[in-house]
């Protein structure tokens, strides 16, 4: 961090995000439109006349506060169950929904939302190509909704000599899975990738590799495999050619299930009394995704018709606190201050303007938690090495 002086210290706040943990995990409060962190004590000062006048001689400190107000712009059940002191939230009429083949890009071992559906149940995550074309020579087959269905027609992958099999994705990958409805017998078979130049070798492994029996086929990217273009579209591509056929391979598909807790996590978020989650997956970076790889996903999830909660149907509520400051690149220095006991109040009332946005005001009370962290009873401020 820079020590004074240094413009590098000047800050103007961005990146407020305040989390609040009522005992069911860690929530992000939204969008912050406005906050304060107030601090207050309260003094018992004495006085004595010895000198002929009365003069302060002493002060002692009788009581410590710490609030932050602030407000938020939205306005979900889960907030605003917060500001009305509100009982069990209760989902009406429940039903369920289902979602196929929504596409996920997964990056790092981060959880990804899936949108906003809640309860995920049945889910499904699988590897796809976005193209599978066969160029006979002369032309191109495009073969690509039947590479991706398990219930299409079968197609041929090399005829002869001629061809070239094309598979490709948006984003990189180093596994395929082979579903073949008759085994191939190809020489000469070989895979290539472009480099950027040219179409290169790529060593390739797996029991699908020679396309002679249903498996895998995998590789290890290279690092300087980039996008081309091939039959108008900018991808990432590997591809077979052969020398000589004895048998045509045909193909069912290229398309895989995934594992979970091997190649991807669950993470099935919430929809009942605790409130709304979404649901998330993260990829495992021992499995058979590559940072960043766009999956298809499939999944049950929760509806219902309402969402409702009995007013002043509790206390207030308390909980644990997280204030994150992480301001742009430029703008300054980043912070934290983490709390770890308080009060969520409602802090005056909510305007209905149709001429703005909504906004509900709020009051994070800080309590004494010196039976947990006496070192630090209200809490810490965390600063960070480096500007943002």
């Amino acid at each position: 961090m820079p020590l004074p002086h240094s413009i590098e210290n000047y800050t103007v706040p961005g990146g407020v995000k305040l989390f609040f943990d009522d005992g069911n995990g860690e929530r992000d409060l939204g969008n912050i439109t406005d906050l304060d962190v107030e601090t207050g004590t309260e003094e018992l000062e004495h006085f004595s006349n010895r000198s002929g006048k009365r003069l302060k001689d002493k002060v002692i400190v009788l009581e410590e506060k710490l609030t932050v107000k602030f407000k938020f712009d939205e306005p979900v059940t889960e907030n605003l169950r917060y500001y009305f002191k509100g009982g069990e939230i209760e989902n009406v009429s429940p039903g369920t929904g289902s979602k196929t083949d929504q596409k996920l890009t997964l990056a790092g071992t981060l959880l990804a939302s899936v949108g906003q559906y809640y309860g995920l149940t049945n889910v499904t995550v699988r590897q796809f190509l976005d193209k599978v074309f066969r160029y006979d020579g002369a032309a191109f087959v495009d073969n690509s909704a039947e590479a991706d269905s398990v219930g299409g027609t079968p197609f041929d992958a090399l005829q002869d000599a001629n061809d070239f099999l094309y598979l490709c994705k948006s984003t990189k990958f180093k596994e395929v899975y082979s579903d073949l409805a008759v085994n191939g017998s190809y020489t000469g078979l070989a895979w290539e990738y472009w480099d950027g130049d040219e179409w290169k070798n790529l060593a390739v492994a797996g029991t699908g590799a020679a396309l002679d029996a249903d498996g895998p086929i995998t590789f290890t990217p290279p690092d300087d495999w980039t996008r081309t273009a091939v039959n108008g579209q900018n991808l990432y591509w590997i591809r077979a050619k052969c020398t000589g056929v004895t048998q045509v391979a045909t193909v069912n598909h290229f398309r895989q299930n995934l594992t979970q807790n091997a190649d991807w996590v669950l993470d099935p978020g919430q929809a009942g009394a605790d409130g709304r989650l979404p649901g998330r997956i993260g990829r495992l970076s021992g499995g058979k995704l590559v940072d960043g790889e766009e999956v298809k996903v499939s999944f049950t999830y929760a509806t219902w018709e309402q969402m409702r909660f009995p007013i002043a149907g509790s206390n207030f509520i308390e909980g644990s606190a997280r204030l994150e400051v992480h301001p742009d690149t430029g703008r300054g220095l980043r912070f934290d201050v983490v709390v770890p006991k308080c009060l969520l109040k409602p802090n005056g009332a909510i305007g209905l303007d149709d001429k703005k946005w909504l906004e509900v005001p709020m009051t994070l009370e800080v309590l004494d938690d010196s039976e947990n962290t006496p070192e630090a009873p209200f809490g810490y401020y965390v600063s960070y090495e480096n500007a943002a």
